[in-house]
This record gives C-alpha cells, sequence and structure tokens, in this order.
C-alpha cells in the first residue's frame, strides 16, 4: 500500500515523503518498501509516486535498487558458471577482472546510462582488438538484471558499435617459411640432442600435425595407433579457474579427429616412448600400468606446464641467434600451426584435407587466416599469371 506524509525537518521546514512497495529481494522474493523523501509539495510527491506505480503496473516490481553492476555480476556469475566449460569461465572471468569491473563496476546498475555504456565501449575499442567480446559479456550482466526486474531495459541494447579503422599490419607474420623451419630444426636437434628428448618429440609432434598447443600436452600414449600410423586427437589441456590445468573435451567438436603420421614422426615417437618408459621408471612411475599415461607429462607424471613449449621455443630462437649471423624470426607456438598449415597447403595438399588435419569447423578459417601467409604461394600465383598469358 502506498502513502505520502508530510514531516519537518530540524529547520522547522515542511516538506513531504511517500513510501511504496518499491521492489522484490532477488533472494528472498519478498517484497520490499521504499521511501522517498525531499518533495516540496504534495503534489509533487503524487507526481513521483504515480510514475512509480506506473512503472509496476506495466513491469511488476523491480528488485533491488540500490545495486551496483557488480553485484548484478556476482548473480550472472552464479549462474553462467554452470553453461560452459571450466577453460571457458576462466576467460570470461578474466574479462570482467580486467576490463568490465573496472569501467563499471562500482555504479548502481540502475544509473548506469546508454551514454556511459557508449563510453566504456569507445575506450575498450580502442584498447583491445577483442572489444566486441568484451562489450557481449558486458551487456550479459545487464541482460541479468532485466531478468531479475532490477532494471527494464538494456542500456547496452542502445550503443552504437565503433567500428575500427584498418590499420597497415607491419608485424612479421606469425609462421615460418620452410627454409626457416629448416634452421629451427637443427638448431633443436644442436641444443637438446643429448638432454631434451622430450622438446624435440613434441616439436616433431607439432611441426608435422598443426595440432594445438594444448591438443599436444593432453595426448596419451594410447593416443598412438603405430599399426595403423594415426593419431587420435580427442582431448585439451586448458587452463581452469584460477589458471589450474585441466584435460578437457577440444575447442569444438570438429577438433576431435584421427589424422595420420608420418614414419619419420612415428620413429622419433617410438624412441621417445622408449625413454620415457626408462626415465619415468626412475623416477618411480610405471607407464605400463598406466591407461591414461601422458604423452608428454613433466617429471612427476602429471600435464607439463602450458608456458614449457614457449620456453623451450624462445630458448632455441635464442640460440639460434647467438651463434649465426642471419636473424631466426621470432614466433610464438600457436605461429607453428600456422607454419603447419602454411607448407602444408605449399606441399599441394588441398584447403579441405588441411581443414580436416587441422581440425577446423569449415574451410573459412583456412581461406582467412592461413592461405595468405605463404610469400612463396603468392609469388608462384603471379608467377603462374604471367606465365599463362604471356606478355
Amino acid at each position: 500500500m502506498a502513502t505520502i506524509t508530510k514531516y519537518k525537518i530540524k529547520s522547522g521546514k515542511e516538506l513531504w515523503r511517500c513510501v511504496y512497495p518499491g521492489s522484490i529481494d532477488p533472494l528472498t522474493n519478498k517484497v520490499k518498501r521504499t521511501t522517498k523523501r525531499g518533495f516540496k509539495t504534495k503534489a509533487e510527491c503524487q507526481k513521483f509516486l504515480n510514475a512509480k506505480l506506473s512503472e509496476i503496473d506495466n513491469h511488476g516490481y523491480s528488485s533491488n535498487e540500490n545495486l551496483r553492476y557488480k553485484d548484478v555480476y556476482g548473480y550472472f556469475f552464479d549462474s553462467y558458471k554452470n553453461t560452459v566449460k571450466e577453460s571457458t569461465l576462466n576467460r570470461v572471468e578474466g574479462l570482467f577482472k580486467h576490463h568490465i569491473i573496472p569501467s563499471l563496476g562500482k555504479y548502481e546498475i540502475k544509473k548506469i546510462t546508454t551514454p556511459m555504456c557508449q563510453e566504456a565501449v569507445n575506450q575498450w575499442s580502442l584498447k583491445f582488438s577483442s572489444f566486441k567480446m568484451i562489450k557481449y559479456y558486458a551487456s550479459m550482466v545487464f541482460k541479468e538484471a532485466v531478468r531479475l526486474r532490477i532494471i527494464f531495459e538494456n542500456p547496452m541494447d542502445l550503443i552504437v558499435m565503433p567500428r575500427k579503422k584498418a590499420k597497415i599490419d607491419d608485424k612479421p607474420l606469425n609462421f615460418w617459411t620452410k627454409e626457416e623451419t629448416a634452421k629451427f630444426f637443427d638448431q633443436l636437434y644442436k641444443t637438446y640432442s643429448d638432454h631434451n628428448q622430450k622438446a624435440i618429440a613434441a616439436f616433431r609432434v607439432l611441426f608435422f600435425t598443426g595440432m594445438r598447443k594444448g591438443e599436444l600436452l593432453a595426448l596419451q600414449v594410447s593416443d598412438i595407433d603405430f599399426k595403423n600410423k594415426t593419431l587420435s586427437i580427442n582431448k585439451s589441456v586448458s587452463r581452469g579457474i584460477d589458471n589450474v590445468p585441466i584435460i578437457d573435451t577440444p575447442k569444438t567438436k570438429t577438433s576431435i579427429r584421427t589424422i595420420g603420421l608420418d614414419e619419420q614422426t612415428l620413429k622419433i615417437l617410438k624412441s621417445w616412448i622408449s625413454f620415457l618408459r626408462k626415465d619415468m621408471l626412475a623416477r618411480g612411475y610405471n607407464i605400463d600400468t598406466e591407461p591414461n599415461q601422458l604423452l608428454f607429462p613433466n617429471t612427476e607424471n602429471k600435464s607439463l606446464s602450458l608456458t614449457k613449449i614457449n620456453k623451450w621455443l624462445q630458448f632455441i630462437i635464442d640460440e639460434y641467434n647467438k651463434t649465426h649471423k642471419d636473424e631466426l624470426k621470432r614466433i610464438n607456438v600457436h605461429g607453428i600451426r600456422h607454419t603447419a598449415c602454411s607448407l602444408m597447403l605449399e606441399s599441394g595438399s588441398s584447403i579441405k584435407a588441411v581443414q580436416l588435419q587441422l581440425g577446423h569447423s569449415d574451410t573459412s578459417q583456412i581461406m582467412k587466416v592461413y592461405w595468405h601467409i605463404s610469400t612463396k604461394t603468392q609469388l608462384d600465383t603471379v608467377n603462374n599469371l604471367a606465365k599463362f598469358v604471356n606478355f
């Protein structure tokens, strides 16, 4: 029941206030009464109350009126965490922690306007290439607020998405040519042949399959079929909550695949498994009794750190550049996947075959991300045209 009453302040001045059933607590589902003071006239107070009661008639009761954005994020996160993989949850939690909450978290969610959201998105667009994803998740909290009847409209729905201006990318492409790859393997054997067979086997598999780093680290010895010369990829290591490595399903359904292995890679893997068996036995682990034995474990027979392959890669590049006049371009581990794809295409493999090898859902990724990265392919294209027209 809504009421309007008169009251006096210390100065003796008379003002008006109204009490109305303003909200529902989202946890208890009980109606909470809200008081609004400070009206100079009864008519002014009545006008405000009528607007509030009309709002309730049109939309129903709202939830707690003073909740901040970060409070509603808590409600959202509690629901969202049950709908996605742990690795996805960890990534999304990072977006909120580092980008969204610092921009919007302190404000009462009812007082956040479309212009405030526009400013936040504009700032994200200037700093991050993934600003559309940040905006998407920021908007999901407002959707949660609408669901809980804390607000009635999502202010993110009305913003104008900034358009990033095209830039000339002068960064070195994240892949190697056939010649650069050969230089890397030459240095790899020189550096690690006497004490790090694990690195040699791991890089051989990465370069000659194009698999993702997480897929490599989740491989088990039983995934290799030496008779049929195949390798099954059906899981991946990713970062869970608090960045703890976890073995989970692969990135997409098409990431689950069985691929062929060349003779040299099979030979290296046989040698590595033989070494692994002896090395782990000396550490107290009998890998022959482990049905889920990892192919590339750490010294405690657990999942290898996600950063270990990165460190090996950069160390080999550093060693090469120390001892050679020419410089081996610096790439990251994902650049090995780019390199594998580029070399597969250069060797004559079809785009469809490469798509299946890499576990992409369609060939568009190959066309957009990989086809343009091979300088040799580009030169062959224009040279073939020149030979064909012959003038």
